[in-house]
């Protein structure tokens, strides 16, 4: 009259129970948890090689900015000087103040720098490498150590060069080699004033292109021309004048205009234009930045 209840039966249901458990374990264990590639750290340990990551892949606070132009970016860590690199980065960095920046340290082209790569905001990405793109184009200025620089190289005033007969005939036996195979004569100076502008000699009421521009180093009454400078230390160039800094370095004086009807024209903001200079490095902060490309490399 009453049902019995067979010993087995909760056995069964016991073994069922733990059957399923297992299952929902099993395929937990399924769901492989993807690491991030971005390794945190400081940007100091970063760029010092103190922290390891695969692919050299970091993440970092988003530092403050020294100077941004273009694709490229200089960040100051102390005395020394780190390079970010972005697409259209001059005009987004601003933008960037308080996230995490997933970077790649890159070490070609010198000097060792970051490509952007990912922006986290609040603990969510915002951007990656599907939605970045790597920067086609971007300039670096090509840095020297100071075992490289020659630090006793003469001094002389090349601001003081002037225009007239005598002034240029003074120049030409202080700052051109006597003969035809003579080394060039390279010296320590510095220029307080100096411009980027449509070139002197471009024809009058000429529309000038970006290869008819040109940097002048102005002098007191004249000025010479910059010739054979590097893309990286007309980058460098535009950050002192952007920052009122004057050009302080060494410079091989190329060649002087001796042609008087040339050289006796006073052009606005330049004065009477003397020569071609080039500009074989130049300071800023610690660091010394190659003004030309050797062609030895």
């Amino acid at each position: 009259m009453f049902g019995a209840t067979s010993p087995r039966r909760p056995v069964t249901v016991l073994l069922l129970v733990v059957l399923a458990v297992t299952l929902v374990g099993l395929a937990g264990c399924g769901k492989k948890e993807i690491a991030d590639p971005y390794v945190y750290d400081s940007l100091r340990s970063v760029t010092r090689g103190d922290t390891l990551s695969v692919n050299f892949r970091f993440e970092i606070d988003a530092p403050a900015f020294e100077y941004v132009r273009g694709n490229t970016a200089i960040i100051r860590d102390g005395n020394l000087l780190e390079f970010l690199v972005a697409e259209d980065l001059e005009s987004n960095h601003q933008r960037l103040a308080g996230t995490l920046l997933g970077v790649r340290k890159t070490f070609s082209p010198q000097p060792t720098h970051l490509v952007l790569e990912r922006i986290k905001r609040g603990g969510v990405v915002e951007a990656d490498t599907n939605t970045l793109r790597r920067p086609a184009h971007y300039t670096l200025p090509r840095l020297l150590r100071a075992g490289a620089i020659d630090t006793k190289l003469p001094g002389a005033p090349l601001p003081e060069i002037g225009f007239k007969q005598d002034e240029i005939k003074e120049a030409v036996s202080t700052y051109l080699p006597e003969k035809e195979g003579d080394p060039e004569k390279t010296i320590a100076s510095a220029f307080a004033n100096f411009a980027y502008r449509p070139r002197h000699d471009l024809a009058a009421g000429a529309t000038p292109s970006p290869e008819d521009y040109a940097w002048y180093l102005i002098g007191d009454t004249s000025s010479l021309e910059v010739v054979e400078l590097s893309e990286g230390a007309e980058w460098m160039l535009h950050l002192l004048k952007d920052k009122d800094l004057p050009v302080i370095g060494a410079f091989t004086v190329m060649a002087l205009e001796e042609e008087w009807t040339k050289r006796r024209v006073e052009h606005p903001g330049l004065g009477h234009v003397v020569g071609k200079v080039r500009i074989d490095w130049f300071q800023y902060a610690n660091t010394y930045v190659e003004g030309f490309e050797k062609k030895d490399r």
